[in-house]
């Protein structure tokens, strides 16, 4: 039996909270909407929000909208939500499922850039660890812009186990650090199932994850830079294999 639990956030603006409405991992507790604001003029919000119990949906006017949120951003919606983040991790069964894996990702910012990139990416879940890493929070949700709603967020607490787990589902496993017997990275072959690691900021991937993975890989960089970002990096590799995998 699958196994979640839930992580209280809040989300503004029309696009991700459009997003946050049509997804099964986010539950809905309550909604502000500005009245004469662009929310609530906007049919296909109301479509949605109307559908849920009406004590779940406020409409406040400016100064009320204003105490609940200081930004000028929010469009006139704020959502109080609560996200699904899974302790049971995915049994691969198509052909070119694929995977990222974060090794101790702690700014909340870059979990936000990478959901969004792997929302665009065509990636089935992102995997982070519950130490030393970042979680499902606001912050997260909204640098996401939507990818949040889209997603599948796991959480383990062992990565070593988590790729044996991918092994035994016929998953390749990539690490992606900057070292001497590491792979330019458009040399891999990144069609079938595929399971992508990267490292947090800083502490990079652990030495024991990088002998249980298949292949090392690296972004080769000019003018002397050794390292990209690792929302940076989870971009250039999961389009690189979105690129394959449509050939």
């Amino acid at each position: 039996m699958d196994q979640f639990t839930k992580r209280k956030i809040s989300v503004y603006g029309i696009n991700g909270c459009l997003d946050a409405l049509k997804s099964s991992l986010v539950e809905i507790n309550q909604i502000y909407i500005e009245t004469a604001s662009p929310a609530s003029k906007h049919k296909e919000l109301k479509s949605l929000y109307s559908k849920l119990p009406k004590d779940k949906v406020l409409l406040v006017d400016q100064v009320g909208f204003a105490k609940k949120i200081d930004t000028n951003r929010a469009q006139g919606i704020l959502i109080n939500a609560q996200v699904s983040v899974s302790q049971t991790l995915p049994l691969p069964k198509h052909k070119n499922e694929c995977y990222v894996i974060l090794d101790r990702v702690q700014d909340p910012h870059n979990l936000g850039q990478i959901l969004r990139i792997c929302a665009g990416g065509n990636v089935d879940g992102v995997i982070i660890t519950d130490k030393s890493s970042v979680s499902m929070t606001s912050a997260v949700a909204q640098v996401s812009q939507g990818g949040f709603a889209k997603i599948p967020l796991y959480e383990i607490n062992n990565i070593n186990q988590t790729i044996l787990h991918f092994k035994e589902h016929d998953c390749w496993i990539t690490s992606f650090e900057n070292n001497i017997n590491a792979q330019n990275w458009y040399s891999i072959d990144f069609q079938g199932r595929t399971v992508l690691i990267f490292g947090g900021e800083g502490s990079g991937i652990s030495k024991q994850v990088l002998k249980n993975s298949d292949f090392t890989a690296t972004i080769p960089m000019s003018n002397e830079m050794n390292s990209l970002n690792v929302s940076s990096a989870v971009s250039a590799i999961v389009f690189e294999r979105l690129r394959q995998i449509s050939k």
